[in-house]
């Protein structure tokens, strides 16, 4: 916790503001404390030992960033735009980590057992549902992303993520709805456990 300067215990801000492309914390660096995101949109990503970039996550409102104090944190923490963050109440840690443990093994799962073309529209469906706004004929994601974002986000390469962007236009699962901007089709849906 900072002190004061005459030593006596300063309180945490009640909110935080990063601009776009500000860092919370860094792979490899120390935490501090847990972060409640308000607003906005952060990236959690890590360097492999192999020097590929690897992006964990993008976190949205509700997600908890950064790592418990004395904890060292395993990936950087960016927002990609204008992000409000508050403290996490300690009482709402553990159930806060425990739901961001859940995800990162449904992601982790997704990657050890999916294709690239269904992870990536496995991830593109997520970002939709969470930084999305409705549009003619799907859900456009209000995230500028590059095909390099996409590889990131897919846990492959760039030429990989080109051809699955292609295939999944032609499937009309999503349309690239200009430079960095895509629109996902309305999910099928399932009946009597068939995808329709």
């Amino acid at each position: 916790m900072a002190r004061r300067a005459f030593g006596g215990p300063q309180p945490l801000p009640l909110t935080v503001v990063l601009r776009g492309g500000a860092a919370l914390i860094y792979q490899g660096q120390v935490g501090d404390g847990l972060w409640l995101v308000r607003s906005g949109a952060m990236r959690a990503s890590l360097i492999t030992p192999d020097g590929r970039d690897l992006t964990l996550d993008v976190l949205g409102p509700g997600d908890v960033v950064g790592e418990p104090a004395g904890i060292t944190s395993t990936s950087s923490v960016r927002a990609l735009r204008r992000t409000r963050l508050r403290p996490v109440d300690p009482r709402a840690a553990a159930d806060l980590l425990a739901v961001r443990a859940q995800r990162a093994a449904a992601l982790a799962a997704e990657l050890a057992w999916l294709g690239v073309r269904e992870r990536l529209l496995r991830r593109l469906e997520d970002l939709a549902d969470r930084f999305g706004s409705p549009t003619d004929g799907g859900t456009l994601i209000l995230l500028p992303l590059t095909q390099d974002d996409l590889a990131a986000l897919a846990g492959t390469t760039r030429e990989s993520v080109s051809r699955a962007i292609g295939a999944l236009q032609r499937q009309g699962r999503i349309r690239v709805a200009g430079r960095g901007r895509y629109v996902v089709r309305a999910r099928l849906h399932a009946v009597d456990g068939v995808t329709r």
